[in-house]
């Protein structure tokens, strides 16, 4: 149990994700590794202009997986539970 818990928190987490966020979050992940992998190896070469390609091509997987993110929160997909409306619900 959690001592800094609020009265009426269960602790429980909200699970259900649809399946395009799943894959947006494994396209996004997949992206920024490929995409950093890449800017370390012509950092290491060393190819300049090809690594700053690769450094600039991790932006748009990491704007991609801000967006499935913040898109999950606002519709309560993660987060904590909301408290329950009455007592009934405690149980």
């Amino acid at each position: 149990m959690d001592p800094g818990r609020r009265e009426g928190e269960t602790g429980g987490m909200h699970t259900p994700v649809t399946p395009w966020v799943l894959a947006g979050r494994i396209f996004a992940i997949i992206g920024m590794a490929f995409t950093a992998a890449c800017t370390i190896l012509f950092l290491v070469v060393p190819f300049w202009w090809w690594a700053l390609g690769s450094a600039l091509a991790f932006i748009p997987f990491f704007l991609l997986i801000v967006v499935v993110e913040r898109y999950q929160s606002k519709h309560g997909l993660i987060g904590p539970e909301p408290a329950p409306a009455n007592d009934d619900e405690l149980a």
